[in-house]
């Protein structure tokens, strides 16, 4: 992951992951990935807007809810769609 110094116009994967519906994990996932641009800001992890736009743009957000393993039965969480 890559370490980010220009912070720009960016957001922390906690508002990220509540934009998407998703958790902060998957944000960090979806950062290693490449799917999303972002890094570690000092302390703080965060995504940049640009990145997450096009994101939801591209309807890419559908793979990020779908990472549901529990026992949810399918309907408990919002990754079955």
């Amino acid at each position: 992951m890559e370490e980010r110094t220009d912070t720009g116009d960016a957001i922390s994967v906690m508002e990220a992951a509540e934009v998407l519906g998703t958790t902060h994990l998957r944000i960090l996932m979806l950062i290693k990935e490449g799917a999303l641009k972002g890094g570690q800001d000092g302390n703080e992890w965060i995504v940049t807007r640009e990145s997450l736009e096009r994101f939801i743009k591209n309807d890419e957000n559908v793979r990020a809810k779908s990472t549901c393993h529990s026992a949810c039965g399918g309907g408990a969480c919002s990754g079955h769609g």
